[in-house]
């Protein structure tokens, strides 16, 4: 009864915020350990459901539990906690992470004096797993202190759970490279040519040479000045060598927010600059042409922009930094009266911020 009524309460929740991005709902079962003065004994089922938003750089999350109390005077124990969880930005399929918070508990058959409802405090540690289009697995350890109580001081909490979407844009798979067919080549006596020693750069040499001094990304800031190595070409920089703006050559299919192919190279170059830049907070900002109704671009252009984001999230960037935003055709670069103006109109711009300056 309890199962069927917990399911229900779940498919209204997905259905109630089936429009709201970077959110999913937990379903957790585990033990719990309610006497810790000699030592845990986990003999008590723990059934649990959560929501958590991972908009934020520590997200929150809501849970709810029901613990089945065995060799205790009262039935059962029903929590419900507010807690900010921190994930640890990884490229791997795995991700640890810790959290805290604070919540009540309702003692069911509670005794007067041994076991009673209080508020309490707790924190864990997690690690989780990404499964499939935005499944998560997670095994998660927590230790709960009871604020006023007088014998049920604290409790240990172990549980394991799947994580549930509910919205997710799945990532666009890459196309596999052709095997390129080396063909024989006739050896040579190489003729020397004594020539002077070229001065070799990052991006292979793709960015332009801005200044004489040493600037081994080529952004115009000196190597010793340069507190964001290996920026991207064609990134505008700050004072402190560290992008704020650029457009990123992503094409989509025409009419649609699916990232064309080829174009996910680029997704992957700034997925991991972001991952060896970790100190800014990111804006996708889609732009379209003049062609279509204003309504109709500025829906495409945010769509797009979400795409951008979601395949920089399926490369390992946390959530909690990016957030896509469409501004339709409502900032040109150029004219959209030529074919060629209205394609440069039509753009992905990347705008970056830093919350804690370095100095």
């Amino acid at each position: 009864m309890i199962t069927k009524k917990v399911l229900y309460v779940l498919s209204m929740v997905s259905f109630l915020y089936a429009n709201v991005s970077e959110t999913e709902i937990g379903i957790n079962i585990g033990m719990t350990s309610t006497k810790n003065e000699n030592g845990s004994n986990f003999e008590n089922p723990t059934f649990g459901i959560s929501y958590q938003d991972n908009t934020y750089i520590i997200s929150p999350r809501v849970d709810i539990e029901y613990v089945s109390l065995k060799n205790e005077p009262a039935k059962a124990l029903i929590k419900a906690s507010i807690n900010g969880v921190y994930e640890y930005e990884n490229r791997s399929n795995f991700s640890p992470y810790a959290l805290a918070g604070v919540g009540y508990e309702q003692v069911e058959g509670e005794v007067k004096s041994i076991i009673e409802s209080h508020a309490f405090v707790h924190g864990g540690i997690g690690l989780r797993l990404d499964i499939e289009d935005g499944y998560k697995a997670r095994i998660e350890g927590k230790f709960l202190q009871i604020l006023g109580g007088e014998d049920e001081e604290n409790e240990a909490v172990i549980t394991a759970g799947l994580s549930i979407p509910l919205t997710y844009v799945k990532p666009i798979p890459k196309r596999p490279r052709k095997r390129r067919v080396i063909k024989p080549i006739q050896i040579v006596k190489p003729i020397i040519i004594h020539e002077p020693p070229k001065i070799f750069h990052s991006n292979n040499n793709e960015c332009s040479i801005k200044i004489s001094a040493a600037d081994f990304d080529r952004d115009g800031i000196e190597d010793r000045l340069d507190q964001c190595p290996n920026t991207p070409c064609n990134f505008s920089v700050d004072g402190y060598g560290c992008p704020i703006k650029a457009t990123l050559k992503i094409h989509f299919t025409t009419s649609s927010s699916r990232i064309r192919d080829y174009s996910m190279i680029k997704v992957e170059e700034f997925a991991k600059f972001l991952l060896q830049n970790r100190g800014s907070m990111v804006t996708i900002i889609g732009h379209t042409d003049s062609v279509g109704s204003a309504i109709s671009n500025r829906r495409l252009s945010h769509k797009r922009a979400k795409s951008v984001v979601s395949a920089l999230i399926a490369k390992g960037v946390s959530p909690a930094r990016i957030h896509a935003e469409g501004r339709g055709e409502s900032d040109p670069i150029t004219t959209n009266k030529t074919a060629d103006g209205k394609a440069k109109n039509r753009r992905i711009e990347a705008v970056l911020n830093y919350p804690k300056r370095r100095r």
